[in-house]
């Protein structure tokens, strides 16, 4: 090997040398105590909601920062319900138009700015109208109270400038309702938890036990009818490995009811409301359609008549097998607590917002056995004690469900009766009438 090539191995073996002392120096360097704990980012909160209601999607994008906190492709009542983090400082917000087309994407309602705390929540929420010019953006600073033990907090803020498209007729539909928190079955009496609530106001927070709850809004003085009714978002209880989610049900939430008026059906806002389902139409079970007693109603939505417990002469087993069905040969859908808009009885008595008493799907087995279970989620027939011998059971359920009502009509029932399903939810799900938004300001 020549002196050269020995000089160049020789500098090249330096510079590895050097280098890994570098690279040693550099890990020591950087090298963490080990009980350092990375300090986490601070944010502020906040939640949003569309009530605008005669345009299409928007978009409120924070436009100074790159932030999950955007609010986007949000329809009329759209609403981000719980608390997103937010990065504090002042912040550059933009409402525009939602589309794919450019030249729609880049128009705007609303250009302001402003400034979020750290560590405070804020409800930011859109109202008025965008084709008169006058959208306004409002952010609330909130500041949620601790409720008392077993208890919840509500309030209400009204943005309904009109409560037309009521399902009752009412003298002023401009007028400022009365609000009424009742329990199950329950029905407004006495002094409303919040009289007379003007649009664009908002209500003090009322302190509640904890249950289940529906709101109900009122012409002012009235107790009956109700112009909307809902029932409060029920929330969910702790368990473990799962937080709990704030409602009516859960100690220490705190929610604002925001009631928002029906869509513009001039306008691109939705204008979709829960499917109609309608009674049992058979000729059949004509008499057990629609039907009362007392102040109760019993509705059938349809039955379904089964061979099962079936045996063949030899003892074998056979597969079940529907023989017969009336109306929608199913369940209803609706659960007890919840709330249906029933429309089409002659008698006004039996229309109008309802809550469900109770589910009464109820089965008839023929022969009857000591053994059949005829209510509940748990419904069958008792196998025959001999099956030895070719045998079956006539299981006929009828699916059926209760409501009561104020006045007393003729019975039964009569009309072409349907009825919309409302189960308790954040969003309001009925852009024909007007409805009630839950927003959580503060999580249990």
């Amino acid at each position: 090997m020549n002196p050269i090539t020995l000089s160049r191995v020789s500098v090249a073996m330096t510079r590895i040398r050097l280098f890994a002392c570098c690279v040693v120096a550099v890990a020591f360097g950087c090298k963490k105590d080990a009980t350092f704990t990375e300090p986490l980012p601070r944010y502020a909160s906040i939640t949003w909601l569309n009530a605008i209601s005669d345009t299409m999607q928007l978009d409120v994008r924070i436009v100074d920062i790159t932030t999950n906190a955007s609010f986007m492709d949000a329809d009329f009542r759209a609403a981000q319900p719980f608390p997103i983090n937010l990065e504090p400082g002042a912040r550059h917000i933009k409402v525009f138009l939602s589309s794919t087309a450019d030249s729609i994407a880049k128009r705007y309602l609303l250009d302001t700015t402003y400034t979020f705390a750290e560590d405070q929540p804020y409800f930011f929420y859109l109202s008025g109208r965008a084709r008169a010019g006058g959208t306004r953006a409002t952010i609330t600073t909130l500041a949620p109270p601790t409720p008392p033990a077993g208890q919840f907090a509500i309030r209400f803020l009204n943005l309904a400038p009109s409560l037309a498209g009521s399902v009752r007729a009412i003298p002023d539909t401009a007028a400022a309702p009365d609000i009424f928190i009742t329990g199950r079955n329950g029905r407004p009496t006495g002094a409303p938890a919040i009289a007379g609530l003007a649009y664009g106001t908002m209500s003090p927070y009322v302190f509640v036990d904890t249950g289940s709850y529906r709101a109900q809004l009122l012409a002012p003085g009235s107790t009956d009818p109700a112009i909307v009714q809902t029932m409060i978002a029920p929330g969910t209880v702790a368990s473990p490995g799962t937080p709990a989610i704030a409602g009516s049900r859960v100690a220490g939430s705190v929610l604002t009811a925001v009631i928002v008026a029906r869509s513009d059906p001039t306008s691109m806002a939705p204008q979709t409301r829960p499917t109609s389902q309608r009674t049992d139409t058979s000729v059949a079970e004509a008499a057990r359609r629609i039907t009362l007693s007392g102040d109760t109603v019993t509705v059938q939505v349809g039955s379904i008549t089964i061979l099962t417990n079936r045996h063949s002469s030899t003892g074998a087993t056979r597969a079940d097998s529907t023989i017969a069905r009336t109306g929608t040969g199913g369940s209803s859908g609706v659960t007890a607590g919840s709330v249906i808009l029933v429309s089409g009885a002659a008698q006004l008595e039996y229309n109008g917002w309802q809550e469900i008493l109770s589910v009464v799907d109820t089965l008839i087995c023929r022969p009857a056995d000591p053994g059949d279970v005829v209510t509940g989620n748990n419904r069958r027939c008792a196998p025959p004690a001999d099956t030895t011998v070719a045998s079956a059971d006539t299981a006929l359920t009828r699916f059926r469900f209760r409501y009561r009502i104020v006045g007393a009509p003729a019975t039964p029932g009569s009309g072409t009766v349907v009825y919309r399903n409302y189960p308790p939810v954040y969003t309001a799900p009925d852009f024909a009438t007007p409805q009630i938004n839950f927003m959580v300001d503060k999580r249990p």
